[in-house]
């Protein structure tokens, strides 16, 4: 459960900076606003887990790799 609280706080911060960059992007460059705001949607969603497992690891899963 955790995991999801972490993972959609991330989610929730970084998509409204994304949703912010597209609007900057759309008064300067309106054609490339909406690939880079769509691409940059699904990195987020990706980099977003990848950041919660790491942040919700087990303290005993740390150790062992070491």
């Amino acid at each position: 459960m955790w995991i999801l609280v972490i993972y959609v706080s991330i989610v929730t911060i970084s998509e409204t900076a994304v949703a912010l960059l597209g609007l900057i992007l759309d008064r300067i460059y309106p054609a490339l606003s909406l690939p880079i705001s769509l691409s940059l949607f699904f990195v987020v969603l990706w980099l977003a887990w990848i950041v919660a497992v790491r942040l919700t690891e087990p303290k005993h899963a740390k150790a062992h790799k070491a």
